[in-house]
């Protein structure tokens, strides 16, 4: 009777350290500007952005917020391949497409980061889309990658991407190797120094169908 007990004590106490540690996890990795209309755990919805750009298009959220916070929250978009999800090898979606889908690749979610940000009220001078390619070290391969890279006022250029959630300067991503940037409107040779203006982004065929279905 006795070890039954003692056994149920111990159990509950389990139960409430388990749930202590979950709840201070959650705490920790939730954003300060979310709120409890949105879980930031679910798959983005076109709902959820809209909760989420309510919230970080106030006075006091400074424009890091803002980067941060969007780019957490297309992070938490499954992967897909345009194959999968569109019968074709390359298709890149609109924000509305991806966000319809429910999942996407990489290009898609660093789309989607760009207009949300635009929306938001940061400069496209301060945004450039990255194509490169990615490596990865354990399993000896490289393949084709996109970003978003946010380019502060004062201060290094930024990666948002998808693979690696954390924002880092482009200089700590050694993985990434940049080929080509890109906005609405330029398109650019990446170069670390300084970039080379190549012409106008509409060159990119897939870029350019996707700014007519917008």
């Amino acid at each position: 009777m006795h070890t039954h007990i003692k056994n149920s004590n111990l159990e509950k106490r389990r139960t409430r350290i388990r749930g202590l540690f979950i709840g201070l996890t959650l705490l920790l990795c939730r954003p300060l500007w979310a709120t409890p209309n949105l879980d930031m755990r679910e798959i983005p919805s076109k709902h959820s952005l809209h909760e989420l750009v309510l919230q970080l298009d106030q006075q006091g959220v400074t424009e890091k917020q803002k980067v941060a916070a969007v780019n957490t929250f297309f992070n938490h978009m499954p992967r897909a391949l345009d194959k999968t999800v569109w019968g074709q090898k390359d298709y890149w979606a609109t924000p509305d497409e991806l966000l319809r889908q429910r999942r996407g690749d990489c290009e898609d979610v660093a789309i989607a980061k760009y207009f949300t940000l635009r929306k938001l009220g940061i400069a496209d001078s301060h945004l450039r889309l990255a194509y490169g390619k990615i490596a990865d070290l354990q399993r000896g391969t490289i393949e084709p990658h996109m970003v978003l890279i946010y380019i502060p006022s004062n201060g290094s250029p930024l990666v948002l991407g998808s693979l690696n959630g954390h924002l880092l300067k482009v200089s700590e991503r050694q993985d990434l190797i940049l080929e080509y940037t890109f906005n609405v409107q330029s398109l650019w040779r990446w170069r670390a120094d300084s970039s080379i203006l190549l012409g106008k982004a509409e060159v990119l065929a897939p870029w350019r169908k996707l700014l007519k279905r917008l």
